[in-house]
């Protein structure tokens, strides 16, 4: 998912999570997992406030950087996010 730059901080991110883990949550799935760019700091950021933690793997990705690869656990999350 991306949001654009002029949408930063203005919830959209957050709101677009909420409707991924409600999507998890009515398939009866217990965890989500992606990929982010290493080089890309705010992403990385947004997603470990959201419960995201890299699961050791990783690939190659542009520009000799990584995709690590993130994983949410949601038992013990609060619906909603």
């Amino acid at each position: 998912m991306h949001v654009r730059p002029g949408s930063w901080g203005a919830g959209v991110g957050s709101r677009l999570h909420e409707g991924f883990v409600r999507l998890l949550r009515e398939r009866s799935l217990s965890t989500g997992v992606l990929e982010a760019w290493e080089r890309n700091s705010r992403a990385r950021t947004f997603y470990a406030r959201h419960g995201w933690r890299p699961d050791g793997h990783s690939r190659p990705g542009p520009c000799d950087a990584e995709y690590l690869r993130l994983r949410l656990e949601l038992g013990g999350l609060e619906s909603g996010g």
